[in-house]
């Protein structure tokens, strides 16, 4: 079920994000953004946190590998 976000859990969720996104050196517009962000949600869904608990929750999930074409 879908809860209401306070702007101090948007804030948060924000963080976390901008975050995972430096860590992982991915672009905050990309895909794989879009992916970091849906999981965010599913996670804050389940029960509200920190950015570091999300960072902490997120810690296996990784960006998927880019395939260079020749």
């Amino acid at each position: 079920m879908r809860q209401a976000y306070s702007p101090d859990d948007v804030d948060v969720m924000r963080g976390a994000l901008d975050i995972w996104c430096a860590l992982h050196n991915v672009g905050k517009d990309g895909a794989e953004a879009n992916r970091a962000a849906r999981r965010i949600l599913d996670l804050m869904d389940r029960k509200k946190c920190s950015c570091d608990e999300l960072l902490a929750q997120l810690g296996d999930f990784r960006p998927e590998p880019h395939h260079r074409a020749f």
